[in-house]
């Protein structure tokens, strides 16, 4: 069934017009992560520019009024992923999988064989075994599978490869990416996943390095490749793990690496800390410098020559240009989205990372443990943590190279 594709993409939903007859949509789990999709695909249903046709539902008792809903506006409610697909098997244009990473490839695959393409959230599988699988049986369903690494889509973040490529700050040297969320101990028991490396033997490797800030270890992966739709793959890792909350996996990481040929790369996050500092990418260059702020600007300061800016979006607006994208490509192959190509050096650097050292837990000494604004879960907070984030990112350093945590034995 042909579709009249949709207009030219814009942030928010002002570049979509109806298409004849509107994309059919699946989605799998309302809850959780899901409530963000489930926002936005009514967005779309109110105006039109989309049908949804059936939801997974896994508890519709606590979500008995999204249920309602969803059944009033026509949407079938299937409590098994695996019914619904075969139920509509060749009736869904588009699978929408805001799932644990753990059900992200089997999910995508049987998808893909019950004939839909797939926007499935980011990562795109906990493994690289996994990652490749799914590229393999993309290939055989000649469909796409669309990754939600939502920044990658953003008008902005492209006009920033972009000049890049052109050399707007000669050739690129490194980049360092930066972001500390404090995060309370409710953080990770809020479903069976986080903080876990694999759940029934399937491979997650939560960490913020695969989940909260795996969209800025990737864009500095993007901004690295030499191709305009190129992602760069990293080597020469090395790594500190570090937990303060109780997981298996980590809530601290600093990474150093190589991106591409010959990019420094340097990664910084952080769940245990007091200060709120939002993702910034700095990229150095052989005549200037950029900066990526989440949800402020890309901003160009070559070494001679005006200043450059391109505004961001939102978070929210960041996913609705996502799904834009997305809804264009099924009928416009030319409209750029994340691939799984794309999203595939990202997987390869969490296996990287998580091979390269063992987690160390922080000593108990070095935690405050606090009460957060409006909550009842404590948020840890490691000693000093801002300043030395910041500090070793300025020299691509790892901690231990800048003496810190100073004088203290690391427990295993």
């Amino acid at each position: 069934m042909s579709r009249a594709p949709v207009s030219a993409v814009s942030d928010g939903w002002s570049g979509l017009v109806p298409s004849v007859p509107p994309a059919r949509i699946a989605l799998i789990g309302i809850s959780g992560y899901g409530r963000i999709y489930l926002q936005l695909v009514r967005e779309l249903c109110d105006r039109g520019l989309i049908k949804l046709v059936a939801a997974v539902v896994i508890n519709r008792e606590e979500e008995a009024q999204n249920v309602a809903e969803l059944r009033g506006r026509g949407c079938a409610i299937h409590a098994d992923y695996e019914e619904m697909l075969r139920q509509h098997r060749g009736g869904i244009d588009l699978c929408l999988i805001p799932t644990g990473i753990q059900w992200h490839a089997r999910m995508t695959i049987a998808a893909l064989q019950a004939g839909m393409t797939v926007l499935v959230e980011k990562p795109l599988a906990g493994s690289v075994a996994d990652v490749r699988a799914i590229r393999a049986a993309e290939r055989t369903a000649g469909r796409f599978v669309a990754v939600g690494f939502q920044d990658l889509y953003t008008a902005g973040t492209r006009w920033l490869k972009r000049r890049l490529l052109e050399g707007a700050i000669g050739r690129v040297r490194s980049i360092r990416a930066l972001g500390l969320w404090p995060r309370p101990a409710s953080y990770y028991t809020r479903n069976n996943w986080t903080g876990r490396l694999q759940v029934g033997g399937v491979a997650v490797m939560d960490s913020p390095l695969n989940n909260a800030f795996g969209h800025f270890a990737s864009l500095a992966l993007y901004f690295s490749g030499e191709g305009a739709e190129e992602v760069a793959t990293a080597g020469g890792v090395e790594a500190e793990l570090f937990r303060a909350h109780t997981i298996e996996s980590f809530d601290t990481v600093v990474v150093r690496a190589r991106a591409g040929a010959d990019v420094a790369l340097w990664l910084g996050f952080t769940h245990a800390c007091r200060e709120q500092i939002d993702p910034e990418l700095v990229i150095e260059g052989s005549a200037g410098r950029a900066v990526w702020s989440y949800e402020k600007s890309c901003t160009i300061h070559p070494a001679t020559g005006p200043e450059e800016s391109h505004p961001l979006p939102a978070s929210i607006d960041t996913r609705r240009v996502m799904l834009t994208r997305v809804l264009r490509h099924l009928t416009d192959a030319t409209e750029p989205i994340c691939t799984t190509a794309m999203a595939a050096p990202h997987t390869a650097l969490i296996e990287m990372v998580q091979a390269a050292v063992p987690v160390r837990t922080f000593p108990p000494g070095l935690i405050d443990w606090m009460a957060p604004a409006g909550g009842t879960s404590p948020v840890p907070a490691v000693q000093g943590i801002e300043a030395a984030m910041q500090s070793a990112g300025r020299q691509h350093c790892l901690l231990r190279e800048i003496g810190f945590p100073l004088s203290v034995a690391m427990t295993g």
